[in-house]
């Protein structure tokens, strides 16, 4: 099965609760992915829970074969790049509410029902990114990506470099809102050529929109997806850097004020801590950040841009 990152069907009659539909993408990694999907299962407050897998082989598919749950779906897809996942997700189900986490992920027994809460409290808010946890037993094997909510919420103006830009660990959307900001651009992200950046590209364009983000610590994941020391981790960091500059360039190439002023300010700082690395000694002088950053705007001028959508066209 393949995606269809272009048909986006309505949700439910938004009389009545909210309805959320999980979507977990999930690429090889069969344990994770088993145990994943039992936490989420064995919370309530949610209609169903898609897995869209593309692994390379079929063990990911037989250890989730083990789960019966009426709630529980397996959809195998040959598409590659988890934005291209996530996106299957929101074209295979109906809820009002699309909540996303990662299949290395564990979710906190109330997570769909604070969730629920907090879209339900306010009908402004388009997306909620939840408190994303690295659990004290594992940090010392290496890095796992958290995030830490600061401001709570978000309308009107852009987060800093580093803060308070949610990560789709931890990330749900109004479905209504996919009709004006569009899905998760196809080209972004892990496993796609541009690496990562699905995540500001989506904020930046629900932003840009005048919508509400809303940085919920009340909703909880635990991420369990170590990076060891040494290579895995430079990979990593230099991923994001790449992945965030190509994901903010594109809205500069667009001619977007607001994308020109944000893509400067992320420029900016990373060359600032640089300097001031490189003038005090202090090491690691952050030279691969902003090498990869600048990779990154390079190769965004790689492909087309479909300017309605607003998405990356693929080669």
């Amino acid at each position: 099965m393949t995606s269809n990152t272009g048909n986006c069907p309505p949700g439910p009659s938004p009389s009545g609760a909210l309805t959320v539909s999980v979507v977990v993408p999930t690429r090889n990694r069969p344990e994770h992915a088993e145990a994943c999907a039992r936490s989420i299962l064995a919370t309530t407050g949610f209609l169903d829970l898609t897995f869209v897998d593309q692994s390379d082989d079929l063990t990911t598919q037989e250890a989730l074969s083990r789960i019966s749950d009426p709630r529980f779906r397996y959809l195998r897809s040959d598409s590659r790049g988890v934005t291209k996942g996530r996106n299957l997700g929101i074209s295979a189900t109906q809820g009002d509410i699309v909540a996303y986490t990662d299949d290395d992920c564990r979710v906190a027994p109330d997570w769909t029902q604070r969730i629920s809460e907090v879209f339900a409290t306010d009908p402004e808010v388009a997306v909620v990114c939840g408190r994303v946890r690295v659990p004290e037993e594992i940090r010392h094997l290496g890095y796992a990506e958290g995030f830490e909510p600061h401001q709570r919420e978000w309308q009107g103006s852009f987060p800093p470099l580093g803060r308070d830009w949610g990560i789709t660990a931890n990330f749900s959307i109004r479905r209504s809102v996919l009709g004006r900001v569009g899905v998760f651009d196809p080209l972004l992200g892990a496993g796609a050529p541009l690496r990562s950046g699905g995540e500001p590209d989506f904020l930046f364009r629900v932003l840009r929109n005048g919508l509400k983000v809303v940085n919920a610590e009340e909703v909880v994941v635990d991420h369990y997806g170590i990076r060891r020391p040494g290579d895995e981790f430079k990979r990593l960091i230099l991923g994001y850097s790449a992945g965030t500059a190509a994901a903010l360039f594109k809205h500069v190439r667009l001619g977007d004020w607001a994308g020109i002023v944000v893509y400067s300010r992320f420029l900016g700082s990373t060359l600032m801590r640089v300097s001031g690395n490189l003038l005090s000694g202090r090491r690691p002088t952050g030279v691969g950040y902003l090498r990869a950053f600048l990779s990154g705007t390079l190769a965004s001028c790689r492909f087309g841009i479909d300017r309605a959508r607003r998405e990356y066209i693929e080669r």
